[in-house]
């Protein structure tokens, strides 16, 4: 090489202008979005994702929250419910879900953008394949960030879910949830912020760094990815982080969970495994995988979907 000139320097330039052209282009196009539009494509998922599979998110909060083995199974607790109290049941508790889910996903989505734009994640000049360990971080700084949301919207959802009505009631869910606002209080209504922090950070620790390199092998060379691409790496690592947190949303649930008259309330996360593992032993820490497995998957699935086409059609 002439002198004072390093090889780095002479690759430059003989790279041709598509290559230099293709080093600037980021990972995602999500990545280029203006804060207004990454608000908004959030929301959108969020809501699109949580509504398709709520009646699994019902029955999953029944299944865990049944120490007496009431119901076999998924199907058995759907038979159960519509049975007894009619198919609308299955969606009782989804106004205040939707409430809740679009603050919720927008932090959670939006959250994760402005972390890995920090850790520059996006920039192929610094990672040009990515980093786990970074795409982790912001996925977890991103989760742990939206339980002042998640813990009022989990717990609200979660007695809406369990709310027995009077029989020959006609549920009024919105007054229901009003009065259950009332009698909680703002206190009440952060009942399970440890839990749900336990919870919610180790999945999105997980979960987001899987997403990563999942998109990764499906994007084209200009970093966009189809809505069934989006749709496949998000359910693949939604599998993955919905089942190995199964436990975690256990506890949870039961700890913001109104325990059925004559059974003593559950206090304090490592109280509330031991009396678990203890009354029901160690595998009741598993009710619900399969619920909660195929609820997760697709909700992130349908959200990232949702997003990723928005961004790709309206950037």
């Amino acid at each position: 090489p002439v002198e004072g000139t390093s090889e780095h320097s002479i690759a430059t330039m003989h790279s041709s202008p598509n290559q230099e052209k293709a080093a600037q282009v980021p990972i995602r196009a999500a990545a280029e979005l203006s804060l207004a539009k990454n608000i908004l494509y959030s929301a959108l998922g969020g809501v699109a994702g949580a509504t398709v599979v709520y009646p699994l998110d019902m029955a999953k909060t029944q299944l865990q929250m049944d120490a007496a083995g009431k119901y076999t199974g998924l199907f058995d607790c759907f038979a159960k419910v519509a049975r007894s109290e009619g198919i609308g049941a299955l969606y009782r508790g989804l106004p205040a879900n939707i409430i809740g889910i679009m603050p919720e996903k927008t932090i959670k989505l939006a959250g994760n953008d402005f972390f890995r734009q920090q850790f520059k994640v996006d920039d192929k000049s610094v990672y040009p394949e990515g980093n786990m360990l970074r795409e982790g971080a912001s996925g977890g700084l991103a989760g742990a960030c939206q339980i002042i949301v998640t813990t009022p919207m989990e717990i609200t959802k979660i007695r809406m879910q369990m709310y027995e009505p009077a029989p020959g009631e006609q549920v009024n869910q919105m007054k229901v949830l009003s009065n259950m606002v009332k009698e909680m209080g703002i206190r009440g209504m952060y009942q399970g912020t440890v839990s749900t922090f336990m919870r919610d950070v180790p999945f999105s620790i997980v979960y987001f760094s899987l997403y990563g390199v999942f998109r990764r092998k499906l994007a084209d060379e200009n970093g966009k990815i189809s809505a069934f691409g989006a749709l496949g790496a998000s359910t693949c690592a939604g599998i993955v982080g919905a089942s190995g947190s199964t436990p975690l949303d256990v506890i949870k649930t039961r700890l913001q969970a109104k325990t059925a008259p004559g059974v003593a309330p559950y206090k304090g996360w490592v109280p509330t495994v031991s009396r678990i593992v203890a009354e029901e032993g160690a595998m009741a820490l598993f009710k619900g995988v399969g619920p909660r497995t195929i609820i997760i998957s697709p909700l992130f699935g349908i959200a990232l979907m949702v997003k990723e086409t928005l961004a790709n059609w309206f950037p």
